[in-house]
């Protein structure tokens, strides 16, 4: 009889897995997809070249595992949640968003980057934006069930909680002034929906710790 938790081989490569994820996110808030080597993300992770790309067999692989990881975290955050309480926590997530604004940096550039459709990250980005308009869509009638009077259709709301939420945090990164939790909070008033309550702002862009070596000419 087991008691459910991985074990053996399993459970080495799952930590493994989960290592060169953080590494890889650590080195690509540092120095941006372009800037980061597979060289220096294995060194990052405490492990041989050889053995990230038995993980990972290429640096594309490994970008679009960094950028499932984050969203599957912001899914787990929520995944109790829905209807008015759903929505009012859109406030929350997008503040988390801001308070690691390194990552949140890669993401917003390479989602500008991935418009192309030979961009490695282009099919994340598209199944990415199509599953969260479904998704707020869904949770705003769920809203109205309970009795919230949105001004605007439950499928055009989502498209536009979207667009705010990621060009708030696109303004903000260029200008820390942006208010963006009370910006954000007047658009869903204005929409019809309440932002929730008040979370602690971002204390400001940070670059986390010290740098690392990396191998610029061995960026695959």
């Amino acid at each position: 009889m087991t008691n459910g938790k991985r074990r053996g081989p399993y459970a080495k490569t799952a930590a493994q897995r989960e290592n060169i994820l953080a590494a890889a996110r650590r080195s690509f808030a540092r120095f941006g997809y372009s800037g980061s080597s597979m060289r220096g993300i294995a060194e990052e992770a405490g492990m041989t070249f050889a053995g990230l790309r038995h993980h990972f067999p290429t640096k594309d692989e490994l970008l679009i595992a960094v950028l499932e990881h984050r969203d599957q975290e912001h899914q787990d955050q929520q995944r109790q949640l829905h209807g008015s309480a759903y929505v009012r926590d859109l406030t929350r997530l997008l503040m988390q968003s801001l308070g690691e604004p390194a990552i949140t940096e890669v993401f917003t550039t390479l989602s500008a980057e991935a418009v192309a459709r030979d961009h490695p990250a282009h099919e994340f980005f598209t199944a990415r934006y199509e599953r969260i308009r479904h998704q707020f869509a869904d949770e705003v009638r769920r809203a109205e069930d309970e009795g919230w009077s949105p001004r605007i259709g439950s499928d055009d709301a989502a498209v536009l909680i979207a667009a705010v939420m990621d060009g708030l945090q696109l303004q903000w990164l260029l200008d820390e002034r942006i208010d963006a939790q009370r910006i954000f909070g007047e658009f869903m008033r204005i929409a019809g929906l309440e932002a929730g309550t008040a979370v602690a702002a971002p204390a400001g862009r940070f670059d986390d710790a010290s740098e690392h070596p990396q191998a610029p000419d061995d960026r695959r």
